[in-house]
């Protein structure tokens, strides 16, 4: 220049003038986790345990339960034929669907006098070999319908309870096969009761409200 001094000019900065590792930047960078994506983590090990647990167990629900899988199921076996549903006719009462009287005593009464008829001793009397039970089949209709009270001897041995009314919680039809169930079981083998029988004597006996007692039952 004309002053005769030289420019006091820099060279521009240049990054190979510096001793920096970049490649040892980048393996820093490349040891950090990726962020998270929500919606694509990984379910628990327990869950896939009990998916599939599930899916095993409802195979076998299916296979045990389900019945077959094919057109034979609607074919008839050797031998059978098909039921015809009973209709009633005009003016008719539908048909009485029959009572299990082994499932109305289990559900009923076999609490006090056991499944197997026999009772419970000092508290509740057997029925198995009871004349009280296989005897005239009015005298058991009432002591369901209106319930029991005072002493009573049967077999030898005196029970003194009280047997509560079931008249207002069991149908005629109910009585009727409960009874004839207890009237042919554990070695009894007295006939039938029908629900006739119990509708007649829940007539004629609907204006009762205390429990019988063995008195007045023998003495009618």
């Amino acid at each position: 220049m004309g002053n005769g001094k030289k420019n006091d000019i820099q060279a521009p900065y240049r990054a190979e003038n510096e001793d920096v590792d970049i490649y040892g930047l980048h393996r820093q960078a490349l040891r950090e986790s990726p962020d998270p994506v929500e919606g694509l983590e990984r379910p628990p090990w327990w869950l896939w345990v009990i998916c599939i647990s599930l899916i095993f167990w409802a195979g076998f629900y299916i296979g045990r339960y389900g019945g077959k899988f094919g057109p034979e199921v609607h074919l008839l076996s050797e031998g059978e034929t098909v039921k015809q549903a009973s209709v009633s006719k005009p003016g008719e009462s539908p048909p009485v669907a029959a009572v299990d009287g082994a499932e109305v005593y289990n559900r009923v009464c076999a609490a006090c006098h056991q499944q197997n008829g026999q009772g419970v001793p000092g508290a509740f009397p057997p029925l198995a070999g009871s004349g009280l039970i296989a005897g005239d089949d009015k005298l058991p209709v009432k002591i369901v319908l209106h319930g029991l009270q005072g002493p009573v001897t049967v077999s030898g041995t005196t029970y003194n309870g009280v047997m509560p009314a079931w008249g207002g919680q069991m149908s005629d039809e109910e009585v009727a096969a409960a009874l004839t169930h207890a009237r042919s079981s554990w070695g009894n083998s007295a006939p039938e009761v029908s629900a006739e029988t119990v509708k007649q004597i829940r007539e004629e006996t609907s204006d009762r409200t205390t429990n019988w007692t063995i008195k007045e039952l023998e003495g009618e």
